[in-house]
């Protein structure tokens, strides 16, 4: 049972940091048709790939993918700001890959936004 509510956990925190990178993009690049596949192209292959696209030096990436993983993956760890057991920095860029690969398998359910 545990395994399964950890599987619904890090699906939430994927979905929302879709939803906030999406409201992101919206307000970087204004409200448009297919804007989650377009975030999902541009990177695609890497993510500083957003940097490129919001124009943002990585501020984005950062605050509202990176970091969003990183908060939960030390939730779920229950870990102190000191905690050198594990390495939060490449498990929350994996994270984050993980999620850009949801964004990009399920971008028109995130086009949806803009309907709410």
């Amino acid at each position: 049972m545990a395994k399964k509510n950890e599987r619904a956990a890090r699906h939430a925190i994927i979905v929302d940091m879709n939803d906030f990178l999406m409201d992101y993009a919206a307000s970087k690049l204004g409200p448009k048709k297919d804007l989650a596949q377009q975030v999902s192209a541009a990177a695609k292959t890497d993510l500083t790939g957003l940097d490129d696209l919001f124009k943002d030096n990585g501020v984005g990436r950062r605050t509202k993918y990176v970091d969003l993983a990183a908060g939960f993956l030390r939730d779920e760890a229950d870990a102190d700001g000191e905690d050198t057991e594990h390495d939060f920095t490449a498990a929350s860029e994996a994270l984050a890959k993980e999620a850009l690969a949801y964004l990009d398998s399920h971008a028109k359910d995130f086009d949806r936004w803009e309907e709410a």
